[in-house]
């Protein structure tokens, strides 16, 4: 185990600025594997399995999950070589439109797109509607317009306009209405286009409202058939679909080991835990809360930016706790009994670390000392108490400052608590509810609704894997097969 154990470590990440809400982590790279042969069909249908996985993961973990637009960064290579592209489309139709006798390829070309969307926008037992547009946008039909001088191009910006109206979401009604007060053709074509965009994103979404619930009845059963999938595509070109999975459950193996033996678990408190598999996969999953590793988890993939994304607020939240307790205890103490002013103390702490990497918090909280000493002191002012002298001011900030350092006694406590409430949740069956860790009442509903919300991950996460985590960690503690499976 201790080979293992010193690969894993030098695998280990430096940065911890990954999970900011506003900034972009790094997934888990593909292993590289020895050289053996895979087709291009089977590459691309492995991911192709991937995407419909994770599609499917996604609405059924997330109530609020919509499809959203692609939007190239701003500045990119891609957004620049798009826009571009899209110029010349239209400055082309402009041309030919211009032409005597016009020429009509571009035209075509756009009709046939927006004849694709349009059928989109319907659903599938909409058949009258559907039989609709394939009548009137017939490119057979037009083609032979064009070629008898019958083509009108502006009868079909019209009819899709008033195609759009009537399906469109009411949401969208008035930005179809001002397609009618557009009089340059290619200016209609082109907005036309962006609004059917949207409806086409509109009906998508409204399908995964009406098919979600049905989704969900499913989606533990797809998500394991579609990995094993996956995993005999990797198996075929010489990669083990889960070498980071037995690598992650392998580290909590022995650090469940070498917690029986006396040591805290994953910055927990308990030391009195039996090494039973539960525990195991338990303490694994306290670990991706803790993640300092290169490569993720196979199995957890999908979840990587939601898991790392509760991380970041979790300590954000044992920060502000942290810093709170600092400052509302002596020379302020006489100030921690007033709810009212420690939770508006509390709203600027998170407005000020809000999308903050961890690295700048060293630098936020110096600001964060100095807001707090000005508050302290108009308060204590409005209250009638003596004010903080400037000798009291500059050892308050310098304690509040404190806090960011390695080890500091009062972070580094609330975090053991937090990481032992955790992990106590993830075993807790009973219908008595668990008492939340002392010393975080200022922020115990933010973190509470964090660790909800990182139960039902982990809740999901074993539904789907959970014989696979259950052969893994049988054959690291040398038992037969330990729960039952689905298949």
């Amino acid at each position: 185990m201790s080979d293992n154990q010193d690969s894993t470590q030098n695998d280990k990440s430096k940065s911890r600025d990954i999970p900011t809400a506003s900034g972009t982590f790094q997934a888990a790279s593909i292993p590289a594997s020895p050289p053996r042969f895979i087709s291009v069909e089977q590459l691309m249908d492995a991911s192709n399995l991937l995407a419909n996985i994770k599609l499917a993961h996604d609405i059924s973990v997330d109530d609020n999950f919509e499809l959203a637009p692609e939007q190239p960064p701003e500045g990119s290579l891609e957004k620049r070589v798009a826009e571009t592209m899209r110029r010349a489309f239209w400055d082309m139709l402009a041309e030919q439109l211009a032409q005597e006798p016009p020429e009509y390829s571009q035209a075509l070309s756009l009709i046939q797109d927006i004849k694709q969307m349009l059928s989109k926008c319907i659903l599938p037992h909409q058949h009258s509607l559907r039989n609709h547009i394939n009548e009137v946008m017939d490119l057979q039909l037009i083609k032979q317009k064009i070629e008898n001088d019958a083509f009108d191009i502006s009868y079909y910006a019209n009819f899709t306009i008033d195609f759009m109206g009537r399906m469109c979401a009411p949401c969208r009604s008035e930005r179809v209405a001002k397609l009618k007060e557009l009089t340059d053709v290619v200016s209609i074509f082109r907005e036309i286009l962006a609004v059917l965009e949207v409806m086409v994103l509109d009906m998508a979404n409204f399908t995964i409202s009406v098919m979600r619930p049905h989704i969900k009845q499913q989606s533990v059963t797809y998500e394991r058939s579609k990995f094993e999938e996956v995993r005999r595509t990797q198996e075929a070109a010489g990669i083990d679909g889960l070498e980071y999975t037995r690598e992650w459950l392998e580290r909590s193996y022995d650090v469940v080991e070498d917690h029986v033996e006396g040591q805290a678990m994953y910055g927990t408190t308990l030391t009195d835990v039996q090494g039973t598999p539960v525990n195991v996969l338990h303490g694994a999953y306290i670990e991706l809360l803790n993640w300092e590793h290169t490569h993720y988890p196979e199995t957890c993939l999908v979840d990587q930016e939601r898991f790392m994304q509760i991380s970041y607020n979790l300590r954000k939240l044992t920060l502000t706790s942290s810093v709170l307790l600092v400052a509302l205890s002596a020379p302020a103490d006489r100030l921690s009994s007033h709810t009212q002013f420690r939770d508006r103390l509390k709203a600027d702490i998170l407005a000020i670390l809000s999308d903050v990497a961890e690295a700048e918090y060293k630098e936020k909280v110096v600001n964060i000392s100095e807001h707090l000493a000005l508050e302290v002191n108009k308060q204590l002012q409005v209250l009638g108490h003596p004010q903080l002298t400037q000798q009291q001011l500059t050892e308050y900030q310098q304690s509040i400052r404190a806090v960011v350092e390695p080890n500091h006694a009062v972070y580094s406590l609330l975090r053991r608590r937090i990481m032992t409430f955790i992990f106590q949740s993830l075993g807790h069956s009973s219908s008595q509810p668990l008492q939340l860790p002392g010393g975080i009442g200022a922020v115990s509903d933010d973190i509470a609704s964090y660790c909800g919300k990182f139960l039902k991950l982990c809740s999901y996460n074993k539904a789907v894997f959970g014989a696979t985590y259950s052969d893994i960690i049988a054959s690291l503690m040398n038992m037969t097969d330990l729960s039952p499976r689905t298949k």
